[in-house]
C-alpha cells in the first residue's frame, strides 16, 4: 500500500469538506494520527460554518421584496423627472409660440394697454407716442391725423424739402425732434 501524505491530504480537504467525496482508509489514518493535518482539517471546517449564522440571518423573502420595491421606486422617480422635462419643454415652447405668433400684431392685451398717469380719456387702440407731436396744438395734430388717414401705400410724400425750404418754426421742430 502506498502512504498519504500531507500535501495530498491538503488537496482533498476542500473536496471533502463541501461533499465533493469521503477519505479512504488510509486517508483517514493518516487523519488521525498526523497533528498538522488535524490541525489544517478543522481550521476547514470552522471557516465553512462561518457564514451558516448570518445566512441564518437572512431572510431571503424579505431582501427581494425590499430590492424590488427599490428597483419600483426609482423607476418611479425616473418617470416623474423624464415628465419633468417633457412638462418644462411643453411650456416653454408654449410660451415661445405665444410670443412669436403675438410679435407684429397689435391687437394682443398688451396694444390696449392704457397709461395710468393719463389726466383725460384715451381712446383704446393703436397707440405711437412721438415727442414731435406734443407741442402740436388741435388744428395741426388734425392735419397729422388727416394725412394719416390714407394708406401708406396710396399718397406718395412727394421730395423732402431742403434745410432751405423750410422756415424757422419747421427747423425748430427738426430739431427738437432730433433731441429726442
Amino acid at each position: 500500500m502506498t502512504q498519504v501524505g500531507c500535501e495530498q491530504m491538503a488537496e482533498r480537504m476542500p473536496e471533502v469538506a463541501h461533499g465533493g467525496g469521503s477519505w479512504s482508509e488510509l486517508e483517514m489514518a493518516h487523519l488521525t494520527t498526523c497533528p498538522e493535518c488535524q490541525a489544517e482539517w478543522q481550521l476547514l471546517q470552522r471557516a465553512g460554518r462561518l457564514g451558516e449564522s448570518a445566512a441564518a440571518r437572512i431572510d431571503p423573502d424579505r431582501v427581494s421584496s425590499a430590492v424590488l420595491a427599490e428597483v419600483r421606486r426609482r423607476r418611479v422617480r425616473d418617470r416623474w423627472r423624464r415628465g419633468a422635462w417633457v412638462t418644462g419643454l411643453a411650456a416653454a415652447a408654449a410660451v415661445l409660440l405665444v410670443v412669436w405668433m403675438g410679435t407684429g400684431k397689435e391687437s394682443g392685451p398688451m396694444a390696449n394697454r392704457v397709461d395710468s398717469g393719463a389726466t383725460a380719456p384715451v381712446e383704446l387702440g393703436f397707440q405711437l407716442p412721438l415727442s414731435e407731436l406734443e407741442a402740436l396744438d388741435s388744428t395741426q395734430l388734425q392735419a397729422v391725423l388727416d394725412g394719416l388717414d390714407a394708406p401708406v401705400g396710396e399718397v406718395s410724400p412727394g421730395p423732402a424739402p431742403s434745410f432751405g425750404e423750410l422756415d424757422d418754426t419747421q427747423l425748430e421742430r427738426v430739431l427738437r425732434s432730433l433731441e429726442g
